[in-house]
Order: structure tokens, then C-alpha cells, then sequence
């Protein structure tokens, strides 16, 4: 049986509806640029996001705290998870992003620090 004119059409625009609604490509998302593990120097721009990869033992009673600058160029985007941290650049300028691994409970120093020395062009 050959498909008609009416099924052709109507399953080709089923194909474009559902494409549209598909939600893991975004042609206008940020583009991301991904840290190292150990620290160093970074460069970003406007619309771009950063990510820290900061994995952290759910089980260790240990978790990351970031270590404020006076002057601030990157700010969180949303809460820390488990494997790491997103910043979006809010002003030009450079900042050491600085973070130590710290007991929940408090009381001991920080276990590991590591930073990051941010551009934002």
C-alpha cells in the first residue's frame, strides 16, 4: 500500500511539532566553558557560562565553601550540586574564584582549597 499525500504530510509535520518540542538542543543556549580540576587561570566572555567541577563525597561530612572576593565578576547559577558549580559572568573585570572543602559540622580547617584566577572579557 503507498502512502498518500494526506499521511505523507501530516506525518512530516508530526516530525517537525515534536522536534520542536525536544528539550536536549537549545541553538541559543550558552556555550560553557569547563575549568580544571586543580585551579588556574580562565578566560570568558558575556552569555557564556562557567562551570568548577568540585566533587565532593556525599557520605564525608565534608562539603565546598566558596571563599567571597571583594570584587565580584562571576555569581552562581543555581545551588552546588554533588559534581560541581555553574557561575554566569556579571561584570568585566578578573577575580580569584577561591573554594575550601570544609567539615559540615565545622570546627576543623579546610581538607583541600583550590582556586581559580577568572577574566571576564
Amino acid at each position: 500500500m503507498r502512502p498518500t499525500i494526506k499521511s505523507t504530510a501530516f506525518l512530516s509535520a508530526l516530525a517537525i511539532v515534536l522536534a520542536g518540542c525536544s528539550t536536549t538542543w537549545d541553538p541559543h543556549a550558552p556555550k560553557t566553558v569547563r575549568a580544571g580540576d586543580g585551579g588556574g587561570s580562565l578566560s570568558l566572555k558575556h552569555g557564556q557560562r562557567l562551570y568548577i567541577p568540585l566533587a565532593a563525597d556525599p557520605n564525608g561530612g565534608y562539603e565546598w565553601h566558596r571563599v567571597e572576593p571583594p570584587v565580584v565578576v562571576v555569581v552562581p547559577d543555581g545551588p552546588a550540586r554533588p559534581e560541581g558549580m555553574q557561575f554566569t559572568p556579571v561584570r568585566t573585570g578578573s577575580e580569584k574564584l577561591a573554594f575550601e572543602y570544609r567539615p559540615v559540622a565545622g570546627g576543623e580547617s579546610a581538607q583541600t582549597t583550590v582556586s581559580y584566577d577568572v577574566t571576564v572579557r
